[in-house]
């Protein structure tokens, strides 16, 4: 008994600790153990010389082993238990997970305790807010780091805080009894196993996706209509000038070379003379590189050039180059010859990049602003599916017409 005054003034005891007398069974607070002794003692020090003192058994002195047994508690009755005692004696644990989240700066935070109860390996929850770092922690300083560290914490199981939380709720001598009773976790199953390599694949789909995404926009696929007749052949040219390195002409035929050759000199010479009026058109002549490809056909000509800087100049600017490609692309077959009345003509003009606008018409022999014989402007990378059918080859278009 002399041990319990200065161990309860020193502050070594705590008011939720359960102590009893040795030999006895019933476990009391040790803050209401003190108060029965306080009123036992009252009656013991008021009682007759020789008398019986009342609660004797109060004013016993224990030993110091047998009086102080900070921590343990008497088994309690499944009745007398919190739904959460009676989950952690089960098996089941407290679980706190982490979670990212970034908008130019990175933001990283732990979940409250989750009660992963028993039979269960806390999967549900740990994809759930790995989900939240995989979306959107990211896009930060420094949410790369972040967001995989929180994932692969998460995937390790997160971190176990059962006897933080119980203290919380019913006090650390009934916290600390309840998890010595505590009957092992369920095992990982397999999908907590595969959590982390799951994670890893949905990162990399994620990435991969948002760089088709970007890649789309730049070249201006997105939202492309689906391939039709004439597309394939379309892309075939098409790759010849996306892996031209310097100024170059092609053609389906000979023939058809000699035509883009012919055309490219024409807007070589109207791109100068439009760069002498135009401060956004400050290109050296050595620099330009204008690469064209003619495909042609007994009923209609194409031509696809490649003119430098054209998605970095003002609008107008753009228009006027396609006009003066228009030109050019009549002034070549009339030079060549090669032009006859209601012939289809098409151009096509692109940055390095992508598809500017596409032009098409019919052909006319005596050019001039009131007779140009341009019928249509189709303008941003969509316009290139415009080509498409006239890329499609004339014995094919003539067997459709027999069926």
């Amino acid at each position: 008994m002399d041990a319990a005054d200065p161990m309860w003034a020193g502050g070594e005891m705590r008011a939720g600790d359960l102590v009893c007398l040795e030999g006895e069974q019933n476990w009391l607070p040790v803050s209401r153990f003190m108060e029965e002794r306080v009123r036992g003692a009252q009656p013991a020090a008021a009682a007759p010389e020789g008398g019986e003192p009342a609660n004797a058994g109060f004013a016993a002195s224990p030993s110091k082993t047998s009086f102080l047994q900070a921590g343990k508690t008497r088994t309690a009755d499944a009745t007398e238990l919190t739904a959460e005692e009676q989950a952690v004696i089960a098996g089941g644990r407290f679980v706190i997970y982490k979670y990212c989240w970034s908008l130019v700066v990175s933001f990283k935070h732990a979940s409250p305790p989750v009660l992963v109860r028993p039979g269960e390996d806390g999967f549900g929850p740990a994809l759930r807010y790995s989900l939240l770092s995989l979306f959107f922690g990211w896009w930060g300083i420094p949410g790369p780091v972040w967001a995989i560290s929180t994932m692969l914490h998460n995937a390790r199981g997160g971190r176990n805080v059962t006897l933080e939380t119980l203290t919380h709720l019913v006090g650390h001598a009934r916290a600390a009894a309840a998890c010595a009773r505590h009957q092992p976790s369920a095992p990982p199953g397999l999908l907590m196993q595969g959590l982390g390599g799951m994670l890893c694949a949905l990162s990399l789909a994620l990435w991969l996706g948002l760089g088709w995404l970007g890649w789309a926009v730049t070249q201006g696929e997105l939202g492309q209509p689906a391939p039709g007749p004439g597309s394939s052949e379309f892309e075939v040219a098409n790759r010849y000038l996306t892996e031209a390195k310097a100024s170059a002409m092609f053609g389906n035929s000979p023939k058809a070379t000699d035509l883009a050759n012919e055309f490219s000199k024409r807007i070589r010479e109207a791109y100068m003379v439009d760069s002498a009026k135009h401060k956004g058109l400050s290109l050296k002549p050595e620099d330009l590189q204008f690469s064209t490809f003619c495909e042609l056909h007994g009923d209609r000509v194409v031509f696809l050039v490649v003119l430098p800087g054209m998605n970095n100049l003002p609008t107008l600017v753009r228009h006027r180059l396609g006009d003066d490609a228009w030109r050019s692309a009549l002034e070549a077959i009339t030079e060549k010859k090669l032009g006859f009345a209601g012939m289809r003509v098409a151009v096509g003009v692109r940055s390095a990049g992508k598809y500017d606008q596409v032009l098409m018409g019919r052909y006319v022999r005596d050019f001039a602003p009131e007779s140009t014989g341009l019928r249509s402007r189709s303008e941003g990378p969509r316009s290139k599916s415009k080509l498409h059918p006239l890329f499609v080859p004339l014995d094919q278009i003539d067997a459709g017409k027999d069926d």
